[in-house]
């Protein structure tokens, strides 16, 4: 038991505020609160990009009550290397504890090299490890997500929703329900283009890739990430989409005649549900349409002689059941209030720059999907050989077009943008003053010819497949810092995001993950049961800079980690702790499993307690007669895909990790150079 006289020095003021946005049980927010107490208020934070970057800080508000700098994911213990040096030549340095922290991609993997450098500088600073034995991989916050009710913003997708997936087991187009979605904050995002398709990824996100074994040999598909990819790979795309259902329209409030400024009612037919001439005339109206609730109009820029000028007039008569109520040289119009608030409701934007395809018009059947396209092409479209071009001057319009193309078996190239001066004709008309818009080409795709099945599916390893279809990887670019979005999809454990099928987002092995852990990138299978590599040793790795003080802690042992927060912020160089923090979304534990988990983590040996001073090693909690391991796996379900050959291998393995800490225990194992 605790004795209470040791409980007279913790602090009770809170200097990491409740509010952040950390899921329940987080522990990395536990033991950051209690790191603070032990820190107090003269101290400044240096913080890698990670979660706890993220729901700490929500703009405009911060869980911080001390002051407190954001880095990149990597530059973590640089930033402290500066500040330090900046309170010394101020003389400032001896009134403030400086922490750097950063989770396992800022520590064990990618930041390492700026950590081990501000190590051998010397910099007076703590590091503090914030071990969840796991890192993110995500999408850019514009990356568009194919759903059961159309084509979503990632940042509009919501726990519950069903997403489109592919089948590894018969290469299908599947529904599959979302159940996670994490925001994980500005990563270093690369951009990844086929002739037809664009993503922004970060450089641990997982691609589905072709790769071919050699002659005689069957190729396989496989999960790379970005890093690992590279011009010229095969990666699987989206072909076409499943066969939809006419849309039904959401009742919408009417004008009758007495509302407010309403004095007569020209009575309309307003749609119930989307149709082949609805549709095409809402593809004309995306190109060469405005639609003014408050004047009671929508209107059509269609000049006469212009092809479009016929259809338009047809389409209004056969949708609403009027005939345009007035026209002009250059434009045609219908004045009816119930008509113009139906076609403002549909979501397709307001101005040229504004327009853009709903996400309901990517659930149509093919033939409505057609008409669209063929009211969008009388507008702003013309052909050239057997391709057609579309030119649009919204950006967001061209990237959704080029989207609903995909899913309906069309051929379709990389968004243009051009500049033209003042007078030029774009589209048979001149422009009124200079313009910047895109365009995409596209065109119908040839069929192949099936006495050459072998050879078609050499070129395409989908061949044949309905929905799905190989594509070459054209380029990949390093793009800037982006924030980001992390999804987590049931069964398949992927979605289609862009055209693209690619991984889960969510926690991806690192070199602090538990051996034999599933993660997004090392997958519990039939031959590799999840990570095979050990977890990376680094306190014992920091200690090999020379450094004074190194030790691991927990939320399990709240006084432990006071007294050592405490020691390392006295130590006049460099320290370093080597904190355990559960995830319970990483992990797939429960919530109120997080004490119990750090708890068995120690009476385990999983995660023993010690530090390193001068070079010295002592075990600060002794574990004489220690738990199976086996009680700290089966409340995960990150290891539920484990047997009794694998459990025994990881009991082994901690065994001899603990063997070693033990022949170390009270020994001089490093040198001291500061």
């Amino acid at each position: 038991m605790v004795d209470v006289k040791d409980l007279k020095g913790i602090n009770y003021e809170e200097y990491f505020a409740s509010g952040h946005r950390a899921c329940a049980g987080c522990g990395e927010a536990l033991v950051l609160r209690h790191i603070m107490k032990a820190a107090g208020p003269k101290t400044i934070v240096a913080q890698a990009t990670g979660c706890m970057e993220v729901v700490s800080t929500p703009y405009p508000q911060s869980a911080w009550r001390v002051p407190w700098v954001h880095g990149a994911f990597e530059n973590a213990a640089a930033i402290a290397s500066g500040i330090d040096a900046g309170l010394k030549a101020q003389g400032k340095r001896e009134k403030v504890n400086l922490i750097a922290m950063g989770g396992d991609g800022a520590s064990f993997d990618i930041g390492f090299g700026a950590l081990s450098g501000a190590l051998e500088r010397g910099h007076k600073f703590t590091y503090i490890a914030t071990d969840n034995e796991a890192y993110m991989n995500c999408l850019a916050l514009d990356s568009l997500i194919m759903t059961k009710d159309g084509l979503k913003r990632i940042i509009d997708i919501g726990v519950g929703d069903m997403v489109y997936a592919f089948s590894q087991k018969n290469h299908k187009l599947v529904l599959k329900k979302c159940t996670g979605i994490f925001d994980n904050g500005k990563k270093r995002i690369f951009e990844i283009n086929t002739d037809s398709q664009t993503i922004k990824a970060t450089g641990n996100h997982p691609f589905l890739v072709l790769e071919r074994n050699g002659r005689g040999k069957q190729s396989e598909l496989v999960w790379k990430t970005v890093e690992e990819l590279r011009a010229g790979d095969e990666v699987v795309v989206l072909k076409q989409g499943l066969e939809g259902k006419s849309h039904i329209f959401p009742k919408i409030q009417l004008s009758k005649k007495g509302d407010y400024k309403v004095n007569r009612i020209r009575e309309v037919t307003i749609p119930k549900k989307s149709s082949k001439d609805l549709m095409k005339l809402l593809g004309l109206y995306v190109g060469d349409g405005w639609v003014r609730v408050e004047k009671a109009e929508i209107g059509f820029s269609v000049p006469k002689g212009n092809r479009a000028r016929v259809p338009v007039k047809q389409l209004i008569r056969r949708v609403f059941s009027v005939d345009a109520t007035r026209e002009n040289e250059n434009e045609v119009y219908l004045g009816s209030i119930n008509a113009a608030k139906f076609v403002e409701s549909l979501g397709f934007g307001k101005g040229a720059k504004n327009k853009v395809v709903p996400e309901w018009v990517f659930t149509l059947p093919i033939e409505e999907k057609k008409a669209f396209i063929e009211g969008l092409l009388l507008s702003d479209g013309y052909k050239i050989g057997n391709s057609y071009r579309y030119v649009s001057a919204s950006k967001e319009l061209l990237q959704t077009l080029r989207l609903l193309l995909q899913t309906m078996n069309v051929r379709v190239g990389k968004i243009h943008q051009q500049t033209k001066a003042k007078g030029t004709k774009v589209v048979y008309r001149a422009l009124k003053k200079a313009s910047t818009y895109g365009y995409i080409c596209f065109s119908l795709k040839k069929g192949t010819n099936s006495k050459y099945r072998s050879q078609n599916k050499y070129r395409d390893f989908l061949y044949g497949n309905k929905n799905f279809e190989m594509k070459k990887i054209r380029s990949i670019e390093r793009k800037r810092l982006e924030p980001t979005l992390d999804l987590r999809v049931e069964g398949e454990h992927n979605f289609i995001a862009n055209g693209f099928v690619v991984h889960n987002t969510g926690v991806q092995r690192s070199g602090a993950t538990f051996p034999y852990a599933s993660t997004t990138t090392s997958p519990a299978g039939k031959k590799i049961p999840g990570k095979q590599e050990p977890k990376k040793p680094l306190p014992y790795i920091i200690a090999s800079h020379g450094i004074k003080y190194v030790a691991s802690m927990s939320p399990a042992n709240l006084l432990d980690l006071k007294t050592k927060v405490q020691k390392a912020l006295a130590i006049p160089h460099a320290s370093f702790l080597h904190a355990y923090c559960v995830c319970p979304v990483g992990w797939h534990c429960k919530s109120d499993d997080t004490i119990e988990l750090s708890k068995l983590a120690i009476q385990t040996r999983v995660f023993p307690l010690y530090e390193i001073e001068n070079g010295v090693v002592k075990i600060n909690q002794k574990v004489e007669k220690p738990k199976p391991v086996l009680e700290y796996l089966q409340l995960q379900g990150r290891f539920k895909h484990l047997g009794e050959e694998e459990v025994q291998k990881i009991q082994d393995y901690v065994d001899a990790r603990y063997k070693f800490l033990l022949d170390m225990d009270g020994k001089k194992a490093f040198d001291v150079l500061f």
